[in-house]
């Protein structure tokens, strides 16, 4: 669902946003592979993991408010007053909350009014920033469940709960490592960034000309070889970006102009790509970020998940290729 946002997204045009923009996504990229090659640690900063999380949570929301409008499907001149307020107000609590997170760790039992602030804060973010990008069905699903957690000791039979204050709510969901400071930031902050930088910077370096090149060779001779192309390319870049949206731009730039070229309808040639990329995310070795968050959750070594997920995976494009081959055989479309 995220990756389709993130395609439908507008891009903003403020003078503000352009700027800003890259030195944020700078620092978190950076901020994110100096934890994973424990660089802090080797210049002597002993940081708790949450003092990371909080500085990279801060500035994740921050560049949620600089790319997404508050409205979809609008694009802005300016960057207006209440986004520049969220993304300040973004930076400045996790700023502050990732220098003081030792102290306010220890009081955190006795409900300290700036661990409620702080918490506050970015819950109303977080809560913003996943409407903007994930739209009101998720927002819907996370609020029934914050309102059962208040309501919970009042509903009868094997779906009650305990008692919960507010104030230790509010606390627990902005600053406890089971809430937003919990498992799925952790693997995206520490794990998956790396890998999407390593994948991108493959792009950058010319991989998926590489791939595209390896598709072509092998199933250009065939009938309908643009879309064969297209499947190969994008399972092999696939497997190393994990990242749909990546796949698509990486490939599709070169394979939806080749597939229409063939005789393929442009919904046709757009829907191919679009599958075939998506199923990137199945194509081990490097794949969505479920796939380390199962083996996180399941704790077990991840080199199970990619074996686990191989044999579907493969199917998944067998099964795409033999489409693809009946639609090119029923519509008559020759080799490359």
């Amino acid at each position: 669902m995220a990756d389709n946002v993130e395609v439908g997204a507008p891009p903003p045009v403020s003078p503000v946003v352009v700027r800003l923009r890259p030195i944020l996504a700078a620092l978190l990229t950076v901020g994110s592979l100096a934890w994973s090659g424990d660089v802090y640690r080797s210049i002597g900063l002993a940081l708790f993991i949450e003092q990371f999380l909080t500085a990279m949570l801060g500035l994740a929301l921050a560049l949620v408010f600089l790319h997404y409008p508050v409205r979809r499907g609008t694009e802005r001149a300016h960057l207006p007053w209440y986004d520049r307020l969220a993304v300040v107000t973004a930076l400045a609590v996790g700023t502050y909350a990732s220098i003081l997170f030792p102290d306010i760790s220890e009081r955190m039992n006795r409900a300290p009014l700036d661990a409620i602030i702080v918490s506050a804060v970015f819950i109303i973010l977080s809560i913003e920033g996943l409407r903007r990008t994930a739209g009101y069905s998720l927002l819907v699903i996370v609020l029934i469940f914050v309102i059962f957690a208040l309501i919970g000791h009042l509903v009868p039979g094997e779906l009650q709960t305990r008692e919960v204050k507010p104030l230790d709510l509010i606390i627990y969901l902005g600053l406890d490592s089971n809430a937003l400071l919990g498992l799925p930031i952790v693997v995206g902050t520490t794990i998956v960034l790396t890998f999407i930088f390593f994948g991108q910077l493959l792009v950058k370096s010319g991989g998926s000309h590489f791939f595209n090149d390896i598709s072509l060779v092998l199933m250009g001779r065939y009938r309908g070889g643009s879309a064969k192309i297209a499947i190969t390319a994008s399972s092999l870049f696939g497997s190393i970006s994990g990242v749909a949206v990546s796949n698509i731009v990486a490939t599709g730039v070169v394979t939806i102009p080749l597939m229409k070229r063939a005789g393929f309808s442009p919904r046709l040639a757009a829907s191919i790509e679009a599958v075939a990329s998506t199923g990137g995310q199945l194509m081990p070795p490097v794949m969505g970020a479920v796939a380390f968050l199962m083996a996180d959750f399941l704790e077990m070594p991840y080199r199970e998940i990619v074996i686990a997920a191989l044999v579907p995976s493969l199917l998944y494009y067998v099964a795409l290729f033999i489409q693809a081959d009946l639609e090119v055989a029923r519509n008559g479309i020759a080799r490359v």
